[in-house]
């Protein structure tokens, strides 16, 4: 009984791990694994992941995150000794950080009143952004206001200035750190997971999108929709808060002056709202195109609620539509067969881009406005080049913009000649990449 009470208080924390992590474990399924480690017994590691993957895991996308925790997990114990001491560290640190953060942002001696997650923000800044703050309170100290210096009233709105400066940081740092800092204690644990999952996101991240192995597309795939889910959130607190300064708002500007006897003391303007861009995608289906193409759509249309439409088309020696056939989880080979149910594997001979955009302008006109940006992605490779770079042209003078992702690496340009015949009618980037993909769309957003 003692040994089933040790392995049911091990699962429980084992199963609690994989909670933080995403992977949704219910009790049955911890019972379930339960049993089956009674029945068959512990004593082989390898079999024993086997069992816990078989009863507590359910989707491909959370197999990494299950191998990571069960790899720290079953770690040696003076490993886990390790962990646990390199997180009170970390956790030293992070209150030492917090408590310099606050000793640094007073004004006249008194520390300023801003909430824990307002100073972790502080402490995330460049230092230049950091001396300029504290350059600010050192001013504000040495004012002057009717001739006397300034006192402890002015610290609610030296605060309320502060508040808006770091929370301006906070959103244009962006939400860096997925996991909470855990206390000590299991906390060693888990913040080897997270290092371990992170440096596998740096590795997918930068890898090349054609070197990804069927393996490892859950895991890819998983991490492009919260890429393209955070630069989605992103985007829309733009649309909805920045844009350029307007006439002055005649109908809010009175309304708040009246405490100032009607003195227009602040002024309130209206905002000119950016309108969200229509997108039509053109993607190369030639054979060394696939891969690219197919990480593409999944990460462009995770971006669908910032954009107002998007009209998706493929092309490698004839062009299919492929709008209203992207969906999460779903293969290009899929979305090519439900767009051309009579295509096959072998679909695609020759890559000719002038067919394409031929077609596009005769039979997809209405896709074309001031306001859309035509995102082309293929490695420039194609038959007719002079024939498309004309086609091309025309097509500049009808969108807002061209932005090309070339999938060759930038140093081999040079030697690609149908490179020098479109650069001049677009935006050409390399973009082979995640992190050139999301640095892409975080510029255009």
């Amino acid at each position: 009984m003692k040994q089933r009470s040790e392995l049911d208080h091990h699962l429980l924390e084992f199963a609690g791990l994989l909670r933080e992590g995403g992977v949704p474990v219910s009790m049955t399924e911890v019972q379930d694994a339960l049993q089956a480690l009674l029945v068959l017994g512990i004593e082989d590691k390898e079999r024993t992941e086997g069992i816990l993957q078989a009863t507590l895991v359910k989707s491909p996308q959370s197999i990494p995150w299950f191998q990571e925790t069960f790899r720290v997990f079953f770690a040696p114990p003076e490993r886990q000794m390790d962990w646990q001491k390199e997180a009170r560290e970390k956790a030293d640190q992070f209150h030492q950080g917090l408590n310099k953060s606050r000793r640094e942002l007073s004004f006249k001696g008194r520390e300023l009143d801003l909430t824990d997650e307002q100073l972790i923000v502080y402490m995330q800044l460049p230092e230049k952004e950091q001396e300029r703050l504290k350059d600010f309170l050192n001013r504000s100290e040495q004012g002057i206001h009717n001739g006397l210096p300034v006192d402890h009233s002015f610290q609610p709105m030296i605060e309320q200035v502060m508040r808006g400066s770091l929370e301006y940081w906070r959103k244009k740092l962006g939400e860096e750190n997925d996991f909470p800092l855990s206390p000590p204690g299991k906390g060693g644990i888990m913040s080897e997971i997270e290092r371990a999952w992170r440096e596998q996101e740096i590795k997918y991240v930068t890898k090349d999108l054609k070197n990804i192995s069927p393996e490892e597309w859950p895991q890819v795939m998983k991490l492009i929709h919260k890429l393209s889910q955070r630069l989605a959130s992103q985007a829309s607190r733009r649309y909805q808060v920045r844009g350029k300064r307007g006439g002055v708002d005649m109908r809010h500007t009175p309304r708040d002056n009246l405490r100032f006897g009607g003195v227009l003391l602040k002024r309130h303007f209206r905002i000119k709202r950016r309108s969200r861009p229509k997108f039509v995608l053109l993607c190369d289906l030639s054979g060394s195109m696939m891969k690219y193409t197919e990480f593409m759509l999944q990460f462009i249309y995770g971006l669908s609620s910032v954009v107002s439409g998007i009209e998706t088309f493929a092309f490698a020696d004839r062009l299919v539509k492929l709008t209203g056939k992207v969906r999460p989880g779903r293969t290009l080979q899929e979305m090519l067969e439900l767009a051309l149910p009579e295509v096959s594997k072998e679909w695609g001979g020759g890559t000719n881009l002038a067919i394409a955009l031929e077609e596009l302008a005769e039979n997809h006109a209405r896709c074309f406005s001031r306001g859309t940006v035509l995102i082309i992605l293929s490695d420039t490779q194609t038959l007719e080049g002079g024939k498309a770079a004309h086609l091309l042209k025309n097509f500049r003078g009808k969108v807002r913009e061209i932005l090309w992702l070339n999938t060759l690496p930038q140093k081999r340009w040079e030697e690609t000649k149908t490179v020098a015949l479109f650069q001049p009618y677009c935006r050409m980037v390399e973009c082979y990449t995640l992190e050139h993909l999301q640095n892409i769309m975080n510029a255009h957003f």
